[in-house]
């Protein structure tokens, strides 16, 4: 069964709360398509001691959630999208940014929530 497009940034947004046990500022879900035959996920969050990027693990389920969002997302856009990066605060804020190669300034925001 496809999920509703509408739940997925919630439930993204959970999963990342979820996976994280001390203070954190904000954690991000990355997926990088720039080969269509593999898809790389990778999370990491940051707390406020420190700036370093503490990794999380992303399950398969996360991956496909992720990627289901992306495809939508980017399905009639001319461009050709190569990244997705999802940012998510501790009050629940979170925005979807896509991205494409070998361009710095050529990113939107796809979907932005306060």
């Amino acid at each position: 069964m496809q999920p509703e497009m509408k739940n997925i940034p919630q439930q993204l947004g959970q999963y990342l709360y979820q996976q994280i046990n001390e203070p954190w500022l904000e954690a991000q879900l990355i997926l990088n398509c720039e080969d269509e035959n593999e898809l790389e996920c990778k999370a990491h969050y940051q707390t406020a001691n420190n700036s370093n990027e503490h990794p999380i693990i992303v399950t398969d389920t996360i991956i496909e959630l992720f990627n289901t969002l992306f495809e939508n997302a980017t399905k009639h856009q001319p461009e050709n999208w190569t990244r997705a990066i999802f940012t998510i605060n501790r009050q629940g804020q979170f925005n979807l940014n896509f991205e494409r190669d070998n361009t710095g300034d050529e990113i939107i925001t796809a979907q932005q929530t306060h």
